[in-house]
């Protein structure tokens, strides 16, 4: 068997992992070396040029731009072209179980629930106030208020989400709330490390229960269990609405998977079928036509074979990619620095398949770029991470 690993898109600060610095690579390229083992891989992250993969074993590996310190590696190169593994050290050598990346900032969570950050801190987005931390190079542990343990956490362009298992949600950082707030939120002002903190709390945490959240550029989503009901069909929005990425649905059937990009959001339901909104210029919402926004849930325009369904979505900026259970990698949307893989740059406003050497297992993407873990044997196997 044999799993690789290919990127494709904007390669500027070598977030592509092939050992250079590109303006663009149009169609997916093989890497020849990593820090990690492909087959090992559990998920990839990607930023505004930096990437970050979470392997089985709990190890976290970085690759990209690193102005402002986001791969985590306590180092000073403003761009590293090829892979390298985060110190186990930097996580006091505790297996890291969730990770995030932001536009310069990156966060994970262990596996013992503990909160680390590192990155820009220009909008106390990392929690933190004090002179001398304007960007942090390695794993900067944060703690919140009680010791609270930490679940899941987001990044938007100049602010940081974090949920926690209590179902709090803290933003640090900038986030600005349209008027009037959801009304199944109390939001309130607090302080943590001198720093001005967003908290926020279900009205009534006996009916609904907040499962996820995700960022786009300046808003963000939250997917909510209804604990009378069952069901994961409530999403509620936060932050600009300029596109109506901020507006908020019950969908009919559960909610899979969300997924968002600067200012476009997407829906995978329970029956299989992908509801996009917001913005789409640039093509983003895969809904066949370029138009300024769509206000409301928009079928995304694809057909897959009999007994193929969809796996998992991922979002760039202003561009999307779906991976389906054969092993498939459809993208669409904003195609100038070849994000969609295609060997053009010209924007797709349907979805596209792109042609890989195997069956996709996993893939990722970041602002303006792409990957996949490739099994190049074997294109019968499916997976669904």
């Amino acid at each position: 068997m044999s799993v690789a690993v290919y990127a494709w898109g904007a390669n500027s600060h070598g977030q592509l992992g092939l050992g250079y610095e590109s303006e663009l690579c149009m169609t997916p390229q093989r890497l020849s070396k990593c820090s990690f083992v492909p087959q090992l891989v559990r998920c990839i992250r990607g930023g505004g040029g930096h990437v970050l993969i979470l392997d089985s074993n709990g190890r976290l590996h970085a690759c990209g731009w690193n102005n402002r310190g986001q791969l985590g590696l306590n180092s000073d190169d403003e761009c590293h072209s090829e892979f390298s593994m985060v110190p186990t050290e930097f996580f006091e050598e505790v297996p890291v179980e969730f990770v995030s990346c932001g536009w310069d900032i990156s966060g994970a969570i262990t596996l013992t629930k503990r909160l680390y950050v590192w990155g820009s801190n220009a909008f106390q987005q990392l929690g933190i106030c004090q002179r001398g931390f304007m960007a942090v190079r390695r794993p900067m542990p944060v703690r919140l208020p009680r010791e609270e343990a930490a679940q899941r956490i987001s990044f938007g362009l100049r602010f940081c989400a974090v949920l926690t298992q209590d179902q709090k949600i803290y933003i640090f950082g900038r986030l600005r709330i349209m008027d009037p707030p959801p009304i199944e939120l109390d939001i309130t002002a607090t302080s943590l490390h001198r720093c001005n903190v967003m908290k926020i709390q279900l009205h009534n945490p006996n009916e609904l229960r907040i499962v996820s959240l995700v960022s786009g550029q300046n808003h963000m989503l939250l997917k909510c269990v209804n604990l009378e009901a069952g069901g994961s069909r409530r999403i509620i929005a936060l932050g600009d609405n300029k596109f109506g990425q901020s507006n908020a649905f019950q969908f009919e059937e559960d909610v899979r998977q969300l997924a968002v990009g600067w200012t476009h959001n997407a829906a995978l339901l329970k029956n299989n079928s992908i509801l996009l909104w917001g913005r789409n210029c640039y093509g983003q919402l895969g809904t066949g036509e370029f138009c300024e926004q769509r206000a409301t849930p928009t079928p995304l325009q694809l057909r897959l074979e009999e007994g193929t369904t969809p796996a998992r979505l991922h979002m760039g900026a202003e561009h999307g990619l779906l991976r389906t259970t054969a092993g498939e990698i459809y993208t669409w949307g904003w195609n100038e620095h070849g994000n969609c893989g295609n060997n053009a740059t010209e924007n797709i406003c349907v979805p596209t398949l792109l042609k890989l050497p195997g069956y996709a297992k996993l893939a990722g993407s970041g602002a303006g770029f792409c990957y996949a873990i490739v099994d190049e044997a074997d294109e019968e196997t499916a997976t669904t991470s």
